[in-house]
């Protein structure tokens, strides 16, 4: 009798390992900053408007500049990776508008674009002079700060945006300029060196506003699928460094199996590799393909993470 009893739970050894097993991998997953602008692969260009006021001009250009860098660093292009345009700000065009930004969109070959409008502002004011503790040189001895408001606005456009959306981005803020001096010039002549120095604020100010399309992290965990053979623990291997196209390159070489259940592991596993390398469309497809050949319990969750890219 023991010997019956030892033989099927042999039996069902050998049945529990001849089917798939669930293995989890922990990713950090991108998703857009908080002003919900997925930037993940695409050219970005960005663009500033000038309308003939000399100062603003210099502060919107530093501006893009900083905003540009900024998300070159976040995203790891490279510095110079993202175009920087000038315009001159055209009377009576509304650059707010579909039409406007996708001709931008065309002429700098670019999936994104932001524009920069020209800024308003505010009266600039110059606080008291106060002596250096260590100065230079006689000439820059003092030093006064002026401070003016500013208004910004900024446009966006996806030309891959399904829903052609132009995103607004604006609000008001304060610039600072430090003038150094000899303590003897007078006020119109600090407000016109303040009204010059503006640059600095304006390249902090695009580090600012570029924070909020910096790239959002979170950790994550995902199934894949595998049997007690080499090449499946082979993908797993490579999916584990995230080397995900040489481990799909295996997964789609065990297609050609006849058993309906293995193929759908593998299609599920495509699809989970196309996910991470940011196709989210074709991981959709491969999704469908493992679903008509079989449903299996990962598939729910990974096609609810899929639409929501999608979407």
């Amino acid at each position: 009798m023991k010997r019956y009893i030892v033989l099927f739970a042999a039996i069902c050894l050998t049945l529990v390992s001849c089917g798939p097993s669930r293995h989890a991998v922990n990713v950090e997953m991108r998703y857009p900053g908080k002003a919900g602008v997925d930037l993940a692969g695409k050219i970005v260009s960005v663009v500033y408007l000038e309308n003939g006021n000399p100062y603003g001009s210099v502060f919107n250009e530093a501006m893009a500049d900083a905003f540009a860098y900024t998300l070159e660093q976040d995203y790891g292009t490279g510095e110079g990776s993202i175009g920087i345009y000038r315009m001159l700000a055209q009377p009576g065009v509304t650059y707010a508008s579909k039409d406007s930004l996708f001709n931008i969109l065309m002429d700098t070959g670019s999936d994104v674009v932001f524009l920069f409008d020209t800024l308003k502002f505010g009266q600039m004011n110059m606080g008291g002079v106060s002596k250096v503790a260590s100065p230079v040189s006689a000439d820059s001895s003092y030093v006064s700060t002026g401070t003016v408001q500013f208004t910004m606005k900024l446009y966006s456009f996806d030309g891959m945006d399904k829903k052609e959306r132009v995103q607004q981005f604006g609000g008001t803020s304060t610039a600072r300029s430090d003038v150094y001096s000899n303590g003897q010039e007078s006020s119109a002549v600090l407000v016109r060196k303040a009204w010059e120095n503006l640059s600095e604020a304006g390249w902090y100010a695009g580090i600012q506003i570029a924070g909020s399309f910096k790239s959002q992290w979170k950790h994550e965990q995902y199934s894949l699928i595998y049997y007690d053979n080499e090449k499946w623990y082979k993908a797993l291997d490579k999916a584990e460094v995230y080397d995900w196209k040489g481990a799909m390159d295996i997964w789609i070489s065990l297609l050609a199996s006849n058993d309906m259940l293995k193929r759908a592991c593998a299609e599920y596993n495509i699809s989970v590799a196309c996910y991470m390398l940011g196709d989210y469309q074709l991981a959709s497809e491969w999704l469908d393909r493992s679903d008509a050949d079989s449903q299996l319990p990962q598939s729910d969750a990974m096609r609810k993470r899929i639409n929501a890219r999608l979407n």
